[in-house]
């Protein structure tokens, strides 16, 4: 796919796109059985810390808006090519080993 020209769907000559990732993520947490005290007893709770997010299944593509047609994509490929910020915040703990969710 060549960045630098403006893409076209080959179905329909449409010229508008939606990329989308879905994933699916498996989160892991700490329960901290060593702070339980007689509050958390009564009031029936865990406390528990975020540990980990690894991405179980992914998959990318880019989509026609006007025929709806999928094409396969890989932002792996493409992340010197392309700047999607929100998608770097929110996929970036799959790179460090402790991630920051705050922006």
């Amino acid at each position: 796919m060549d960045l630098k020209k403006s893409l076209t769907c080959p179905k329909c000559n449409g010229e508008n796109f939606i990329i989308k990732r879905e994933a699916t993520y498996l989160y892991t947490y700490k329960i901290n059985s060593q702070n339980f005290d007689e509050t958390t007893k009564r009031a029936k709770t865990v406390p528990f810390l975020f540990d980990n997010r690894e991405k179980e299944i992914s998959k990318e593509y880019i989509e026609c808006e006007t025929c709806g047609i999928k094409y396969p994509l890989s932002l792996d490929e493409l992340k010197n090519e392309i700047d999607f910020t929100i998608l770097q915040k929110a996929i970036r703990s799959d790179y460090i080993e402790n991630p920051e969710f705050l922006g």
